[in-house]
This record gives C-alpha cells, sequence and structure tokens, in this order.
C-alpha cells in the first residue's frame, strides 16, 4: 500500500472502529457446512494489518459485475498481534450489495506465527458468509474470534 492509501485506510479505520463498538456481530464463527450446497454471490479480496488487539484494512468486493471498495476495522480477542493478512475469497448469501457492509465475526487459528497460508471465516448480520483464503506474516495469539466492522466506500 502507498503511504496515502494508508493515510486514508487508517483514518476511515478510526471512525469506523466508533461504529463498530456500536454494531454486534454473529454470535458463531461460519463453517463449511454453513455454504454446503451454495454457489457464490460475489468475490472478495482483502488486506488486514493488526497491531496489538487492532485491525484495520480495505478490500473489494466483486458483486453482479461490479466493483465495490470497502474498509475496515476491528479487534481480536487475545493478547495481540503484529501481522498482515492479504487474501480473496468467495462470497455467500449476498443478495443485495446494501447487505455486505456491517458487523462480522471472524474465525481463524488461535495461534500463527511467520507466513501461513490458511482460511478464514467471517459472518455477518445479514447471513453473509465470507470464505478467504490467503497468507499471513506476522505473529498472531487470540482466541481465534475476531470482530469487524466493513463499510463500503473508499
Amino acid at each position: 500500500m502507498t503511504n496515502r492509501v494508508l493515510a486514508s485506510v487508517a483514518a476511515a479505520a478510526l471512525g469506523l472502529l466508533g461504529l463498530a463498538a456500536c454494531a454486534t456481530p454473529p454470535a458463531v464463527v461460519p463453517t463449511a457446512a454453513d455454504i454446503h450446497g451454495l454457489k457464490p454471490s460475489g468475490k472478495v479480496t482483502m488486506t488486514q494489518v493488526f497491531l496489538s488487539a487492532t485491525g484495520i484494512g480495505s478490500g473489494t468486493l466483486t458483486f453482479n459485475g461490479r466493483s465495490y471498495p470497502f474498509t475496515l476495522a476491528g479487534e481480536l480477542n487475545g493478547l495481540g498481534a503484529l501481522s498482515g493478512i492479504e487474501g480473496a475469497g468467495d462470497v455467500y448469501n449476498l443478495r443485495d450489495v446494501s447487505q455486505f457492509a456491517g458487523a462480522y465475526i471472524q474465525g481463524a487459528g488461535p495461534l500463527a506465527v511467520g507466513s501461513l497460508p490458511g482460511e478464514i471465516w467471517m459472518k455477518n448480520t445479514n447471513g453473509v458468509i465470507i470464505r478467504l483464503r490467503g497468507l499471513q506474516n506476522g505473529i498472531t495469539v487470540s482466541s481465534g474470534r475476531y470482530q469487524i466492522f466493513i463499510q463500503l466506500g473508499g
């Protein structure tokens, strides 16, 4: 990311953190069983950076032939992290682009060190599920759960 992009993502993330504090994500992290038999309704690419217990990032949703930029902010449950995640994946249960934004619960492994490929599952209060595959660099020590708030717009 360029310095300009990083600065705009950081500013957006600070605003999102206030909104995220008011939003309640679902209680249960989705799994492969939740998407069994479903076809993806969209695609997503995402970059996240975690410092301590706070994460910020950005990405792009591709839905019905259009691209929608988004920003995200969140927090992890655990000791913290100094890591970055880059990934791409599929979106399920998205019928309208307005359902994409909101509070998500995210699940991953409890401890990651170094450069590891992996999978992250996220679900929001509208029932939208994201299955993200990517690479994590750095170290993360958590319970394996994150709370994220996504806002459409760049």
